[in-house]
């Protein structure tokens, strides 16, 4: 049974928000996923509704609570937007200017696009930078915020600059070298002086290494078993994906951003930055469009994120903002996990919610009978090479049978899934971290069979050999 921490005094009056029905659909939406634990933060206008915390924050079951630290993945984004517009109001950074401005050595395989390449497209994701090589990075950024952007001289932009829309994490790395550079500061001092401490967030921040509250382990399914998992290391990858908050410290945030940058007394950055933050201006698909760490759809402003065993998402639309932290991601269900918010939302707005939170038990039973079948083909392939020379028998007919069944099971089709799935999908070395154990056996289970296929086929070869030249055997 999730539990739910002991109610919040809210600022304000929530008397028009049900928020019994609330807990009651996250309760029940967590139990169908098996999600450990998560918090929520409702605000409206600039006043705090409703926070609350659902589930266990790690092994221990402790509860989650507003308080308790999640690791917020691309919500990391509208952060470092907003520090680019501080540096803009500040007269540091210039939205046209060009990247090597501030970043001098900066280079990708092409010079030319390199020198072409300005601020706003960063912040657009129209930069010509492709979404596979910003997941490519996830796996790739345990190095500082310099190093990983030096990394990328061999990079291939697969657009022209400033053409179209490509989500890409490392245009938001960048990014973070650029204000590195402009402030004179790391990424995550900057973000924690001139964000997390002038609104008050006391549970955020830039390394898991600073945590002085409690932060929340992260989960994944693992063939289905909901289990704790580790997360890399992403020092370089902090900018687009790894910082640190709680729900009470994104409440903060939600008021500051749905007040034209003010929190009390407090602007954090200029009303009309405020204002460019949120304005469409790359069109995604449909109604859709990228801001500035934001993607805006008519009259709703949002981003969500999700890293190797942590999700997240908010939402400003009219006068709410709503924040939604998960200690855990399924990547087969993650439209379910977006439904949550979905169902939040409309009964924020007085309906019920009209949502479809998938089963996933039912994916995984099915994922494990594949697995299963595949697993017995893996253990008969290997129990026919070490028994070869006592049981094949090199007819004419049983060469051509056997060949043909090696040359496809055991040697085509697990060279398919090793070459096309990494240029499909992404890397091996980031399948291995975002999909733990099925990823793992995707890539281990064709290398053996490819490997008993080529120790086969030079078997058969040789019997082929043996039975046109009797008397050279």
């Amino acid at each position: 049974m999730i539990g739910i921490s002991a109610p919040v005094k809210a600022s304000a009056d929530h008397s028009d928000i049900d928020t019994g029905k609330i807990d009651d659909f996250i309760v029940t939406a967590m139990q169908r996923l098996d999600i450990p634990g998560a918090a929520l933060g409702i605000v409206k206008g600039d006043q705090l509704i409703y926070q609350q915390g659902y589930g266990y924050a790690g092994p221990d079951n402790k509860p989650v609570t507003p308080q308790t630290s999640f690791v917020i993945g691309s919500v990391s984004k509208s952060f470092t937007a907003l520090a680019i517009m501080q540096l803009v109001d500040q007269g540091k950074i210039d939205l046209e200017a060009p990247v090597q401005q501030y970043l001098p050595w900066f280079r990708l395989a092409d010079e030319a696009a390199s020198a072409q390449l300005l601020v706003k497209h960063l912040l657009h994701q129209t930069s010509g930078l492709s979404t596979y090589d910003g997941q490519k990075s996830l796996a790739e950024g345990d190095r500082p915020i310099e190093q990983h952007l030096r990394s990328l001289s061999r990079t291939e932009l697969t657009e022209p600059v400033g053409s179209v829309f490509q989500y890409s994490n490392l245009n938001y790395d960048i990014l973070g070298g650029i204000i590195e550079a402009a402030s004179g500061m790391s990424y995550a001092e900057y973000i924690n002086k001139h964000i997390f401490i002038p609104l008050h967030m006391k549970h955020s921040h830039g390394s898991p290494d600073d945590v002085t509250s409690r932060l929340a382990a992260g989960y994944q399914p693992v063939f289905g078993f909901m289990l704790p998992t580790r997360q890399s290391g992403h020092q370089g990858t902090v900018p687009s994906g790894y910082l640190i908050s709680s729900a009470e410290d994104m409440t903060n945030y939600l008021i500051a951003q749905l007040n034209k940058g003010r929190y009390g007394s407090i602007s954090i950055v200029s009303e009309q930055s405020a204002e460019l933050m949120h304005r469409p201006a790359a069109a995604m698909w449909g109604s859709q469009f990228y801001a500035m760490g934001w993607t805006v759809n008519k009259n709703r402003i949002y981003h969500d994120g999700s890293t190797e065993n942590t999700y997240s998402k908010v939402i400003l639309e009219g006068d709410y903002g709503i924040v939604l932290l998960i200690n855990s991601i399924d990547f087969f269900h993650i439209d379910s996990y977006d439904q949550l918010m979905e169902g939040v939302s409309s009964i924020i707005q007085g309906s019920e919610p009209q949502v479809n939170i998938a089963d996933p038990h039912k994916t995984y039973l099915i994922i494990g009978f594949i697995a299963l079948i595949v697993l017995a083909y893996t253990a008969r392939s290997v129990y026919t090479l070490l028994t070869w020379k006592s049981k094949f028998k090199p007819t004419g007919v049983k060469l051509v049978i056997s060949g043909s069944e090696i040359l496809l099971l055991n040697v085509v089709i697990p060279l398919v899934v090793l070459l096309t799935v990494p240029k499909l999908l992404v890397p091996w070395s980031v399948i291995f971290v975002f999909l733990v154990g099925i990823g793992h056996f995707m890539f281990v289970i064709p290398v053996i069979l490819l490997a008993v296929g080529i120790l086969k086929t030079v078997l058969i070869l040789q019997s082929f050999r043996h039975k046109q030249h009797p008397l050279h055997s």
